[in-house]
């Protein structure tokens, strides 16, 4: 991987909190595009029978519609299966929760397409005639289950790729050890030195003690070194207790410090407060976790 790869990767670091924003609008810019396509088409289709009596503007109310119902949902979607991801299911399960969110989206889908189209008609002298519920509605559920299985299909490729492309950390099993010991690791693991990082087609190690403060973003959490951040598939709570070792310690529902790289801590009269890191970092501090905090600075007699 050549600089002009590492300065990619950098940018995408640096403009992550503009990410979701852009690929929400990137997915309306689509649709949009799409569905103006499948209007002209529909348009072209109505256009050859002579006794059209069908408007311009009605294919396109109906695509768009459509379009507009289905960004509604990606959202609320998106949301729903991160946090599947984030539970320990297996394949059968999972697949059954999928089936159960497409068809979740395919009923809130066709209930606000409905919903808009009818409220555009009602600008009209003309009435709109959604057809035979049963029908109607099967007809809507095949094409949103294929459209449900595209759009979750491209949501996996795009983080695989999006991880990768930015540096995704791992942990780095010890199997000699997980052979001896059994199911005991289990119940007291511990974090290794160095994580592994995956980016592109490189591979290499960064230490431990070269984070400064971790943050919570959703199933992952962010490793932030005074160079780079990295996402590992953790939980914050999972990290705190097996990293404790190490010096992290939990300031914040959604952070965690390293203690041996914080400079200076201000309280305030609520309770909460400010962590400086030696790398110039502020990190908010809750009166959750004061307590914790003072006890871990505190030197053992």
């Amino acid at each position: 991987m050549g600089r002009r790869d590492e300065k990619l990767s950098q940018f995408f670091r640096d403009t992550e909190r503009y990410h979701q924003w852009a690929a929400f609008l990137l997915l309306v810019f689509y649709l949009f595009v799409n569905n103006s396509i499948n209007a002209a088409s529909d348009w072209t289709e109505l256009t050859r029978d002579p006794n059209n009596t069908t408007h311009l503007w009605e294919p396109y109310l109906w695509e768009y519609t459509s379009a507009l119902a289905t960004a509604l949902m990606v959202v609320p979607l998106i949301l729903l299966v991160r946090k599947l991801d984030g539970c320990t299911y297996g394949a059968k399960a999972w697949l059954v929760w999928h089936f159960v969110f497409a068809s979740l989206f395919s009923l809130a889908h066709v209930t606000l397409m409905v919903t808009f189209r009818e409220t555009g008609y009602l600008l009209s002298e003309k009435e709109y005639d959604f057809g035979p519920l049963a029908s109607e509605f099967f007809y809507e559920y095949r094409k949103d289950l294929w459209g449900y299985i595209t759009l979750i299909t491209f949501y996996y490729i795009i983080m695989f790729s999006y991880r990768r492309l930015i540096g995704e950390a791992s942990i780095i099993r010890e199997h000699n050890t997980s052979e001896k010991h059994g199911s005991d690791e289990e119940h007291s693991p511990s974090m290794p030195n160095n994580l592994l990082v995956k980016k592109l087609n490189k591979e290499f190690l960064v230490k431990l003690s070269d984070v400064y403060w971790i943050e919570a973003s959703g199933n992952y959490i962010n490793l932030h070194t005074i160079k780079s951040t990295f996402p590992l598939r953790y939980t914050m709570k999972q990290f705190c207790e097996h990293a404790s070792e190490k010096g992290f310690v939990r300031v914040h529902r959604s952070y965690a410090i390293q203690s041996a790289l914080i400079d200076n801590i201000r309280f305030e009269d609520s309770g909460d407060g400010i962590a400086e890191l030696l790398d110039g970092t502020y990190v908010s501090v809750s009166r959750r976790y004061k307590e914790a905090l003072k006890a871990r600075l505190t030197p053992t007699a």
